[in-house]
């Protein structure tokens, strides 16, 4: 890769794999997968990837990576099976619950506040696995903004690597225990029961568009609002990462915001993105001067944020105190104050 990063600009828990831990019989392994099955994994760092990879042997009972070679040279659908075991698709609803009371308090109203009449929010769910993070997304503006807001002017956009991640994403059904963070009132109002299992809301899964999508190799997206990407990152080498908010920054508009995860921090001497809030790890984008996307005015952004003032520490407090989860009837009380001033 010939994009080379400095060394201030890398993630907390991303630093450069030392010399001791390249191992010959294991690049050779990355490199015959990626000239013969077009299955690059040469971004990933590699003592989680060679954890992953050892897992796999083990249930072969294969015990050196030359012998799994031989073993992937005789067996053509080998490397499917690896990908199951390589690419982590732990995901799951409203996770980091504080998190998503942020994006409901103080991002979504910049969002919409950012927006020229009947212009389209965008959302990218970059490593999207099985999807409940998109269709949280979904619920969350669907609460705070109304469903038929959404109908009319949302566009999702869910990608991932992992082909068999994509098609459960998009039949969008979960168990009993995969739903088990959604507030029941809004399990009731946005999923149907099944004997298959809890069946996202039909009419906003089709807001949905669903790829298969290489984060280094493929074209990133345009012109996106919030772009999702948690606990993705932290998987690749700095180089990779580097390469990867590059496009992440090519792809959000100037009042545009980036959701990483709680174990990821950006640090970059480019400056592509800024902190808004380090516990909910939520930046925005540094715009180019290029970028004639319109900046949004102080007094706008004020306009709609002014009844919402003090609220995250209010929710916040309410939260760690109560044993009831708080996230409905925040999204509740929202949508009363937002719409009126944001949507006008």
């Amino acid at each position: 890769m010939s994009t080379q990063m400095s060394s201030h600009n890398c993630f907390l828990h991303g630093q450069a794999q030392s010399i001791d831990e390249v191992n010959p019989e294991f690049e050779t392994l990355l490199d015959y997968l990626k000239r013969r099955r077009d299955c690059d994994l040469t971004s990933y760092k590699r003592p989680g990837l060679m954890r992953r990879f050892q897992n796999r042997m083990q249930q072969l009972k294969i015990d050196t990576y030359q012998k799994y070679l031989q073993h992937l040279q005789c067996h053509s659908d080998e490397h499917l099976a690896l990908l199951n075991d390589v690419l982590i698709n732990f995901t799951g609803f409203f996770r980091d619950r504080n998190a998503w009371i942020y994006l409901a308090t103080e991002v979504i109203p910049r969002i919409i506040a950012s927006q020229r009449s009947h212009e389209v929010v965008r959302v990218w769910s970059a490593g999207c696995a099985s999807g409940p993070e998109i269709y949280s997304v979904l619920i969350l503006l669907s609460e705070v903004l109304g469903v038929e807001f959404c109908l009319q002017r949302v566009q999702c956009y869910a990608t991932d690597a992992d082909a068999d991640a994509l098609q459960r994403a998009q039949r969008a059904t979960y168990s009993d225990l995969e739903t088990t963070s959604i507030p029941p009132q809004l399990l009731e109002k946005y999923f149907e029961q099944t004997e298959q299992g809890y069946v996202f809301h039909r009419e906003l899964r089709n807001l949905v568009t669903f790829e298969q999508h290489n984060l280094i190799k493929d074209a990133p997206l345009s012109d996106i609002d919030l772009l999702i990407c948690r606990n993705v990152l932290m998987y690749f080498t700095p180089e990779a990462q580097e390469v990867i908010l590059s496009r992440f920054h090519h792809s959000l508009k100037n009042i545009g915001f980036l959701f990483l995860g709680q174990a990821e921090l950006v640090m970059n001497d480019r400056q592509m993105f800024s902190l808004i809030d380090f516990k909910q790890k939520i930046y925005t984008k540094e715009p180019e001067l290029e970028d004639d996307s319109p900046i949004i005015s102080k007094a706008h952004w004020q306009q709609v944020a002014h009844q919402l003032q003090g609220q995250d520490a209010f929710w916040q407090t309410i939260f760690e105190s109560s044993s009831c989860d708080p996230l409905a009837d925040l999204l509740t009380k929202l949508a009363t104050e937002i719409k009126d001033t944001a949507l006008q």
